[in-house]
């Protein structure tokens, strides 16, 4: 049996330009996809925080929208022929708010939702709102808002001021002066009811107080509005007390009261630097930790004879002491509407103990006044009227009798209309 014979081995070169036709197919072919088939890809966003970039990319996945993610997922591509209108619609999206929801929160109204609920969503779209005006500032990153808003009680001891912490994180190579940190603790001030500026408290993103210390209660110079008000309420009370006293040994006098209260000191101090910011007056008689000023002014003068009455009177009621620094002094001048004792008219006090003259009553009595005698002559012709036709209704007609009865009633009328016209008069 003979052996077959092999066939001739391809020539090498014939090996070579395949592999090399081959070669140029796939460099057409990949020259080609890069010319017209591939997509670019262009920056969305960059510098993202890591809560930042999954609100993007969940609103890209629900657009349908390819991309791709670089720099651990700091930076956002998205096709380059989508690109703008991406931006766009990324700008009107709730992404745009970085995840901070605002007052949207109530474009849904649900009524079975609780006033403690409410109270709830409204801090939370209060603090959305404010952290998307902090962050749209130029070198501010982003931002935190933390509010404390407290119930309002109902009495003024037990109410308590609203709080504030804002947390800012500026662009790299960016700082917060002291202008911004100010611009942002008014803005948080303004935004939030009854919260003083100095309540507001601002941190970087170190966890580093930036914002002024608040001043110490106390300190010279500041004083708190509870304890404005605490001692505007005081003053009220010894003026209310005072004003009592002198209208009821003084009745008829025109004046007015001012009081002001003043820390414990030398009677002779100036009352313009005697307060301490945060003092406010407690205790009452000579345990009271203040001394009062008590200014009596009349429109007219007053006799030493009336002062002394006034000074006694207002002594008793108010407790006021010339060894514990307290005054009172007496002048004349115009007197606030709003402050002065009704316009009564004056009795003379020369004569200690004297009575006053009770205003006579008027003579009718009871305030009742007759009606004028034109009112009188009117209701005689209306009667008159109401008479004829009672007794010259239609289809009748009166005979001799009942005409001469008819003039007697209108005659007695008459006469009693011009008599309770000449009582009047």
């Amino acid at each position: 049996m003979e052996n077959p014979v092999p066939a001739p081995a391809a020539p090498r070169g014939q090996l070579y330009l395949l592999g090399g036709v081959l070669g140029l197919v796939l460099l057409l072919l990949a020259t080609g996809y890069f010319l017209f088939l591939r997509t670019d890809y262009v920056v969305l966003a960059q510098g993202l925080r890591p809560t930042d970039a999954s609100a993007i990319v969940a609103e890209l996945d629900k657009r349908g929208v390819a991309y791709r993610l670089r720099d651990g997922g700091a930076t956002i591509l998205v096709p380059e022929g989508q690109a703008d209108a991406t931006r766009v619609a990324i700008a009107g999206s709730d992404a745009a708010a970085r995840g901070q929801i605002g007052f949207e929160l109530f474009n849904k109204s649900d009524m079975g939702l609780t006033n403690f609920a409410q109270k709830i969503n409204y801090q939370r779209a209060l603090q959305g709102e404010l952290v998307r005006t902090i962050t749209a500032m130029d070198g501010v990153e982003t931002a935190r808002v933390h509010l404390a808003l407290p119930e309002k009680a109902l009495f003024r001891g037990d109410r308590v001021d609203p709080k504030a912490a804002v947390t800012v994180t500026m662009k790299p190579g960016q700082t917060a002066d002291p202008a911004r940190v100010s611009g942002i603790q008014q803005l948080v001030a303004a935004a939030v009811p009854d919260l003083p500026e100095s309540k507001v408290v601002v941190l970087d993103a170190a966890g580093h107080v930036i914002s002024p210390a608040p001043a110490i209660e106390g300190g010279a110079g500041l004083e708190r509005p509870a304890d404005i008000e605490e001692r505007g309420a005081i003053e009220n009370y010894y003026r209310a007390r005072a004003r009592g006293a002198v209208e009821r040994q003084m009745p008829g006098v025109r004046f007015a009261l001012r009081v002001l209260l003043l820390p414990n000191g030398p009677a002779g101090s100036d009352p313009a630097t005697a307060p301490a910011a945060g003092w406010t007056p407690s205790g009452e008689g000579a345990a009271r930790n203040f001394r009062m000023r008590i200014l009596f002014i009349s429109e007219a003068p007053i006799n030493s004879e009336d002062q002394q009455v006034a000074r006694n009177a207002i002594v008793q009621a108010t407790g006021l002491d010339d060894q514990a620094g307290d005054s009172l002094s007496f002048e004349t001048g115009p007197i606030d509407r709003s402050l002065s004792s009704p316009p009564i008219a004056q009795p003379s006090h020369a004569a200690a103990g004297a009575p006053a003259a009770a205003a006579p009553l008027p003579a009718q009595g009871f305030g009742f006044a007759w009606p004028p005698v034109w009112l009188w002559l009117v209701a005689g012709v209306a009667i008159a009227a109401m008479l004829v036709w009672r007794f010259r209704a239609p289809g009748s007609r009166m005979s001799g009798e009942e005409q001469e009865a008819f003039a007697q009633r209108l005659r007695r009328q008459l006469n009693m209309t011009e008599e309770a016209g000449d009582a009047a008069a």
